[in-house]
């Protein structure tokens, strides 16, 4: 397309006075924060780059009026600078374990492959992996909806109340309990027979036990009770005494322990509801977020607010042994395990990193995510740090 056919073109195309001043705007607002040029270098430079403003200045509201410019078009401004698709988005870097990422950034949800290639998921306020890594629930205003991991949605349902959290069962995955307001509703993985199940304290997600049959779910009561229920026969198997300030839950691999976070101690529940062990916290002290380890222990983020310092410790329920893997300046966020168990991943939003362990084999990462923030927020001016990730299974062909 010639310089003539382009301004033919430009002409004839509709205009809209509104679409025009937006993208005069953005592009005036582009122009300004181009470093000044001394007048006397390179007049010509000077004059080619104002030209081609203008053309983008003229593009850009071709662009805005329409939504969808003509092929000659396109491929003129691929031409001129350089301008291309960009499918796959860029990558994180590869992983050092075979599994994909399940990630809450913003007001975002991506799916991260292993070869650290990100897919935006759309716009939600969480998401969580189905058994597997096969499907996504994700939620954003009363909706909670389930897609696969390329983004095509497969039901959707508007809740009661905002959706605050969502967790898939693990097994055959047809149970998903997710908190709307403050109830806590069960729907079939198949997005049926959507019901209400209790009251709940809305701030704490709850945890399906991991073993045995049917379908049990702990979650914390309006009073802090910890109350386990089998979901599928509505029977309360056991509730604990109340406890302050619960903030997580999570079940051991073998279902032998439940660990419960509260604002003043890290408990150890049993299966049958009776306390194991606890570790109290000092006033400055807490607990935010739990893990558990392949072997058996349980990997506790715990900050010191007065030093603000963050610690990552392994805590064994039987003997309450205390082990500190990491230590550093600042917060901690929820740690995640590769599918085959062989690596944690531990978020620091200080550093703007993900920390990779082999806990196993030695205390110091054996990798890091540099500038995981605006990575995962193109275009974004002020960046918000991830604030949930999850590890799955690679998808297999």
């Amino acid at each position: 397309m010639t310089e003539r056919e382009l301004r033919a073109a430009l002409r004839s195309a509709p205009t809209d006075p509104a679409a025009r001043e937006r993208s005069w705007r953005v592009v005036k607002a582009a122009y300004h924060e181009l470093p000044l040029m001394p007048r006397q270098r390179r007049p010509r430079a000077r004059r080619a780059g104002f030209a081609l403003v203008a053309c983008l200045v003229a593009a850009l509201a071709v662009t805005a009026v329409t939504r969808a410019p003509t092929d000659a078009l396109a491929r003129w401004l691929r031409d001129a600078v350089g301008a291309e698709s960009s499918s796959p988005a860029p990558t994180l870097g590869r992983l050092p374990v075979d599994g994909r990422l399940l990630v809450t950034a913003g007001d975002s949800a991506w799916v991260v492959a292993p070869d650290g290639v990100k897919r935006r998921l759309g716009r939600y306020a969480g998401a969580t992996w189905s058994p597997r890594g096969l499907f996504v629930a994700a939620w954003q205003g009363i909706e909670l909806t389930a897609l696969e991991p390329d983004g095509d949605v497969r039901w959707s349902l508007e809740a009661p109340a905002t959706v605050r959290t969502a967790r898939w069962a693990p097994g055959d995955g047809y149970r998903i309990a997710y908190v709307a307001g403050s109830a806590l509703r069960i729907v079939n993985g198949d997005g049926t027979g959507d019901r209400r199940l209790a009251a709940v304290r809305a701030a704490v997600a709850p945890a399906w036990r991991p073993a045995g049959a049917g379908h049990v779910l702990a979650w914390v009561d309006a009073r802090g009770r910890v109350r386990v229920t089998d979901v599928d026969g509505g029977r309360e198997l056991w509730r604990s005494k109340p406890l302050s300030g619960v903030r997580a839950l999570a079940w051991s691999p073998d279902a032998a322990y439940l660990v419960v976070l509260s604002t003043r101690a890290v408990v150890f529940l049993r299966d049958d509801g009776f306390r194991a062990a606890v570790l109290g916290l000092l006033p400055e002290q807490s607990a935010s977020s739990a893990t558990w380890t392949p072997g058996g222990e349980a990997a506790v983020v715990l900050r010191d607010a007065v030093a603000n310092r963050s610690e990552l410790a392994l805590l064994n329920p039987g003997g309450l042994r205390h082990r500190v893997l990491f230590t550093a300046p600042g917060r901690l966020g929820a740690p995640a395990w590769s599918p085959d168990g062989r690596v944690l991943l531990v978020p620091w939003p200080d550093g703007d990193q993900w920390l990779l362990f082999a806990p196993q084999r030695k205390r110091h990462p054996v990798d890091v995510v540099q500038g995981v923030a605006a990575q995962l927020a193109p275009g974004a001016t002020r960046a918000r740090f991830p604030s949930a990730v999850e590890w799955a299974p690679a998808a297999r062909p």
